[in-house]
C-alpha cells in the first residue's frame, strides 16, 4: 500500500509536468542530451532513430528489423546506431525514465524487453496501481527490482531531474529537425522519408 501511494505521487507529478511544462522553456538543456549508442564510433554511417516507447510502429521495428540491423551492420562496424527518446504520451515518458537508468548494452537490453512486451505495460498505464508492477514483471528477468524502478522515477533525485530535462530536450531537438512521427530515422544527418526497414538500409549503405 505504501509503495502504491508513493508511486501514485511520483507518476502524478511526472505526468503533470510532461503535459504542462512548455518545451521551449527547456531549450537550454539540449547540450546535456543523453546519448545512447551502439557500434563503432568511426563507422562510415550513423543511423539515428527518434522513437516513443509506447509507439506500436516503434515496437515493430525493434522486434522485427533491429535485430537484423544490429547483427549485419552494427556488430560488424558498418553503422553506429543512436537511439533518441521522443515520448508521445505518459507511459512512453515513464518508460524512457526507466530505460535511462541504465547504460551501454544493458540499456539496449532493457529497451528491447520493453518493446517486446509493450502491450503488457502500456495497457496498464491508466491504472497507476498496476502500471509499475507490469514494468517490473517485464524487467525482473534482467534482475531489475521494483525498488530500482521507483528510484528511476524519484522526483527528488537530481540525476532524475537532469534525465527528465534531457529527454524533453531531445524531443525538442527532434521537432526542430523535422520529426513529426515515430519512428523517424536519419542516416548521416539526412532524414529517411521512405518506410524504413532492413532492406532499405541495405540499399542505402551500398
Amino acid at each position: 500500500m505504501l509503495l502504491n501511494i508513493k508511486l501514485i505521487k511520483i507518476l502524478s507529478l511526472f505526468f503533470i509536468l510532461f503535459f504542462f511544462i512548455p518545451f521551449t522553456n527547456l531549450e537550454t538543456n539540449q547540450s546535456n542530451n543523453i546519448v545512447n549508442q551502439l557500434g563503432n564510433n568511426s563507422a562510415k554511417y550513423t543511423l539515428v532513430e527518434y522513437a516513443s516507447m509506447s509507439c506500436v510502429h516503434c515496437a515493430n521495428f525493434h522486434n522485427n528489423e533491429f535485430p537484423k540491423i544490429k547483427r549485419d551492420f552494427i556488430d560488424t562496424g558498418k553503422i553506429k546506431f543512436v537511439y533518441k527518446d521522443f515520448p508521445l504520451d505518459k507511459p512512453a515518458m515513464f518508460a524512457s525514465m526507466v530505460t535511462n537508468c541504465f547504460t551501454g548494452e544493458q540499456y539496449y537490453e532493457i529497451l528491447s524487453s520493453l518493446y517486446r512486451n509493450q502491450e503488457a505495460w502500456v495497457t496498464k498505464s491508466n491504472n497507476t496501481g498496476t502500471f509499475y508492477n507490469a514494468i517490473h514483471n517485464v524487467l525482473k528477468v534482467h534482475g531489475v527490482s521494483l525498488k530500482k524502478i521507483l528510484e528511476c522515477v524519484d522526483d527528488k533525485s537530481e540525476i532524475n531531474k537532469k534525465t527528465w530535462n534531457s529527454i524533453i530536450a531531445t524531443r525538442l531537438e527532434g521537432q526542430k529537425i523535422g520529426v513529426n512521427s515515430t519512428p523517424s530515422f536519419f542516416l548521416n544527418g539526412k532524414k529517411i522519408e521512405e518506410a524504413f526497414n532492413y532492406g532499405l538500409l541495405k540499399q542505402l549503405i551500398k
